[in-house]
């Protein structure tokens, strides 16, 4: 198997003797995305967490991303260039006309999707996903249709496994220390859900339980329903700013008002992760709100807390202003039982005290 050569559609493979394979991509970003695929394949048939939920160099299904084989373990020498050691025998033709395939469907959308599949040679499943990233990766940690928990999510795992752009591992380096690869594993959980697999309901195929104060996670089948994904649409910049006028540059919650818009953050009331938003130049006023940064990531984290079943039709964090009228009013009942008063005597006090706030100001 000495000197042959295969040239893809945005790579060079070639081989030096029967064992190892040379790959050259020059393109840095779709040379991440091969090293991603890989250490995706790899998650699914060589790496299993152990009890103190560290992912540990161990076989653990019989299967893999087509194109990114168990028999051919990739090692990346720099920006470009990878280093294959070959397993077993394998066919080199074979071999690189469908790694060709598959990296050309990962890279290239076809009619809005990423293609890939998994399985072996006895079968394969075939999947259709808007996004690449975090979705792929949450469905191999997943794959095995176990509870796993967030911290298992996470893959903490030797750095010299991880990715190089998840790792400030300098190439080829043996550093044995651990880290997690990525964070958040809720929002990896919805990401997937949102790709095809439903939370809700009896027939729920990603469920969710507590276990030690702790969620943990579970992929009841593998199989995606395409009729089940939920976009996600892209907030224009013109939309964001409009927001922002709208709602004179305050926080919604807060009500800090903030002069430079890098403390704003346009925020889906309801959670895209929740609903699909469906956004238009007709809706998205009402389907939006400005949020400052600080705001915005602790509503973030209140969402990650509660249980799919709770009402964000009547939630403070999708819909502050019905809250805040609310409290108005027990405000103005409290001060009228409080004075015996009534509501109406309460109400042209305030408008009272408005017009002469307004009288100062103008003098």
């Amino acid at each position: 198997m000495n000197n042959l050569k295969y040239t893809g559609f945005c790579f060079t493979l070639n081989t030096n003797d029967e064992n190892t394979l040379n790959l050259y991509i020059s393109d840095k970003t779709k040379a991440n995305i091969f090293e991603n695929l890989n250490f995706y394949s790899c998650l699914l048939h060589s790496f299993k967490p152990d009890e103190n939920s560290i992912w540990q160099k161990q076989k653990r299904l019989d299967v893999e991303i087509k194109g990114w084989p168990s028999s051919v373990e990739w090692k990346r020498l720099s920006f470009t260039n990878f280093q294959g050691r070959i397993q077993v025998d394998f066919n080199f033709e074979e071999f690189a006309e469908t790694l060709n395939i598959a990296f050309k469907n990962i890279i290239e959308k076809t009619n809005t999707y990423y293609k890939f599949e998994i399985g072996n040679k006895s079968h394969w499943n075939q999947y259709l996903f808007k996004s690449r990233a975090r979705e792929i990766f949450g469905l191999c940690v997943l794959y095995d249709k176990e509870f796993h928990t967030r911290d298992e999510i996470e893959v903490t795992i030797e750095s010299q496994y991880k990715p190089y752009s998840r790792s400030l591992v300098p190439f080829g380096n043996n550093d044995t220390k651990t880290s997690r690869t990525y964070g958040d594993p809720s929002k990896i959980v919805d990401y997937l859900r949102n790709e095809g697999w439903t939370r809700e309901g009896d027939n729920a195929t990603l469920i969710t339980k507590r276990h030690n104060r702790q969620e943990k996670y579970k992929l009841i089948s593998v199989q995606q329903d395409i009729d089940l994904q939920v976009s996600r649409s892209t907030i224009k910049s013109s939309w964001k700013h409009q927001l922002f006028s709208l709602h004179d540059n305050t926080c919604r919650i807060c009500h800090t008002k903030y002069e430079n818009i890098k403390f704003l953050a346009p925020d889906h009331r309801i959670p895209a992760i929740i609903q699909a938003e469906n956004l238009t130049d007709e809706n998205y006023k009402e389907k939006l709100m400005t949020l400052c940064t600080f705001c915005n990531q602790r509503k973030r984290e209140f969402t990650k807390k509660v249980t799919l079943d709770y009402d964000w039709e009547n939630s403070p964090w999708a819909y502050p202003e019905k809250f805040q009228q609310k409290k108005i009013v027990e405000d103005i009942e409290r001060y009228a039982i409080a004075h015996k008063k009534s509501i109406t005597e309460v109400i042209d006090e305030i408008i009272l005290l408005l017009k002469k706030h307004t009288s100062n100001s103008d003098n």
